[in-house]
């Protein structure tokens, strides 16, 4: 099943940039302590490092050096050098990520030269550790650019999932495994998408409650929704070792059956473990030294665009506004971000690094 990122669809939208392999751009693929690595550096290199984190993964990264790269390919024929690690862990691997893109970033600089400036960027779960390296190292990077990345605290982010995932429960009782315990040996697959489609108009005000619920715009983003979401609380149960479902305080509003959904629905509070470790992994600061534009599309099913608003206010309470822009793109579903899209935001955050003017929020510019 195709979860948070489809490298497909990056492929596909980052065409414009993505030409076939020649010898003007050396690929270096390997692996440096158990992570799989790609580097991308052109001949003609700019001086300017893209340090790319890649979102929530089932299965992991392969880099063939043979094949083009959605993100290295396209960046590197525009004279970017680009480092990108697949991580030692599938998932919700941030604890891994960080360290390992941090190791691989002084590779490349130890193999191919200082930097004149290195930005970092990312999609989805790759956008949230975009955030926590600009916050956490901003002496290491010029600049960040987080792509309809999940700006917000873990805790919430999950207790939110967990909560939908009850609900459906209430309204579909046994269609889907868990919401807690869910077995490693079921199957969280497009066959499962399928069932729960047709299972919907079985439950006419549970069909209506979970669509207003989640902001949905068809049944089959529900669907995906669902079991992507009983995947990530899976993943999230065996790597902590304790369920992570908390809607024990969660009020169920929105929808035209709120008040049958609160009274019925059962509750959950998830261990002290779960809870420490998602806020350890990760509880953004807001705290900004550097330069960070986040873009979002106007609808996306899996990370709500209303999610970097909710940064944008820490980012305030923080004091760091002079730091931080929001853009959207006029897209519907996750990452549709396409790559002229991408280029432009990327030429706006080195640009607003060497003059010291923020972009405007609002809609990303048209490629000229």
């Amino acid at each position: 099943m195709k979860l948070a990122l489809s490298v497909a669809f990056l492929a596909a939208t980052f065409a414009p940039f993505a030409h076939s392999q020649t010898p003007a751009v050396k690929v270096e693929t390997g692996t440096l302590d158990g992570a799989p690595y790609r580097i991308d550096m052109p001949a003609k290199w700019n001086g300017i490092l893209l340090v790319y984190y890649h979102g929530y993964a089932e299965h992991p990264a392969h880099f063939d050096k043979d094949q083009p790269d959605p993100i290295g390919t396209g960046f590197a024929a525009a004279g970017f050098a680009v480092a990108q690690s697949g991580y030692s862990q599938v998932g919700w691997a941030l604890e891994r990520a960080l360290p390992e893109t941090e190791a691989l970033r002084q590779y490349t600089i130890a193999q191919y030269g200082q930097p004149k400036e290195t930005y970092v960027t990312g999609h989805s779960m790759g956008g949230l550790l975009t955030a926590a390296t600009i916050e956490s190292y901003p002496n290491r990077y010029d600049g960040a650019l987080a792509l309809c990345g999940l700006l917000q605290p873990t805790t919430w982010a999950l207790g939110r999932g967990g909560a939908m995932l009850a609900a459906f429960d209430f309204y579909y009782p046994g269609l889907l495994p868990g919401p807690v315990n869910i077995p490693a040996s079921a199957s969280l697959d497009e066959d499962l998408v399928a069932t729960v489609l047709k299972a919907l108009p079985s439950s006419p005000k549970g069909h209506a409650e979970m669509m207003a619920l989640g902001h949905y715009k068809t049944d089959l983003d529900l669907a995906s929704g669902v079991v992507f979401g009983t995947w990530v609380q899976r993943e999230i149960e065996q790597r902590i070792g304790a369920s992570a479902l908390d809607n024990h305080n969660f009020i169920y509003a929105g929808g035209p059956d709120d008040n049958a959904l609160n009274d019925g629905v059962k509750r959950y509070t998830a261990s002290e473990a779960a809870l420490a470790y998602l806020k350890t992994w990760y509880t953004p600061t807001g705290v900004l030294l550097k330069p960070m534009l986040a873009v979002h599309t106007t609808y996306d099913p899996i990370i709500p665009a209303e999610t970097v608003a909710l940064y944008a206010d820490t980012v305030q309470r923080a004091g760091s506004s002079r730091n931080f822009v929001q853009q959207y793109v006029k897209a519907d579903g996750h990452c549709h971000i396409s790559g002229p899209e991408t280029a432009v935001a990327l030429e706006e955050l080195i640009k607003w690094k060497h003059t010291g003017v923020k972009p405007e929020g609002g809609p990303v510019p048209a490629a000229k």
